[in-house]
């Protein structure tokens, strides 16, 4: 699975994008204010009340650049692990940071990835999107059904899922959740997602659109 566009809801957008711009050092999206380029993907970033969200991002350096270059520019969250954390499961490894609304940001590291980290050309994309609901199993069973997508692995007795692929996955919380390594609990905010997945997925009662326009 790819994904092509993330949409996410923002108190302030505008600074929230130029942060992602000029700190983080993804491309401005010209004659836009809130949407810059992250690889693949294009982040938008929409005006309203949110709570934090957690996305991922893949990267194409080694893990000691991408730490060293984090900790300089925004400070590494520390994990269990130190500075980084590893993901057999996914062959990677991560790096975690806050953004200014407190969105919980990883950047992950696969297997291979190599040489010094340049946020302008190493950024591949978004590689995983956080999406909180009150019933993990019965939103599984929605989605996997909706965009004919299954789920690769869950932990957490149930209350997480990884549905997608090593490329990009959706990260499926159940409310109340933590999102690593933080002790920000995970709750319901709008997403809107655009990615190659088939099919049309809006969820009842919950903020959440997939492929919308396609």
């Amino acid at each position: 699975m790819h994904v092509t566009r993330l949409a996410l809801a923002a108190r302030d957008p505008i600074s929230l994008c130029d942060f992602y711009a000029e700190t983080l050092g993804f491309d401005p999206v010209p004659g836009s204010q809130r949407s810059v380029e992250a690889g693949e993907t294009t982040l938008w970033f929409e005006l309203g009340d949110s709570v934090p969200y957690h996305v991922a991002f893949s990267v194409d350096a080694s893990l000691d650049s991408v730490i060293d270059w984090v900790d300089e520019h925004v400070g590494v969250l520390p994990t269990d692990e130190g500075p980084s954390i590893r993901f057999d499961f996914l062959d990677c490894d991560s790096v975690y940071f806050e953004d200014p609304a407190g969105n919980v940001v990883e950047y992950i590291c696969y297997d291979g990835s190599d040489g010094e980290f340049d946020p302008e050309t190493d950024v591949l994309g978004v590689t995983e999107v956080g999406l909180t609901v009150p019933d993990v199993e019965s939103f599984l069973s929605d989605l996997t059904a909706a965009l004919d997508i299954e789920v690769w692995s869950e932990f957490g007795e149930g209350n997480v899922a990884f549905v997608g692929d090593k490329h990009a996955r959706f990260v499926v919380a159940a409310e109340g959740r933590p999102w690593y390594p933080t002790d920000t609990d995970a709750e319901i905010a709008p997403v809107s997602v655009q990615c190659d997945a088939e099919g049309v997925f809006e969820p009842e009662g919950l903020p959440y659109r997939v492929n919308v326009g396609q």
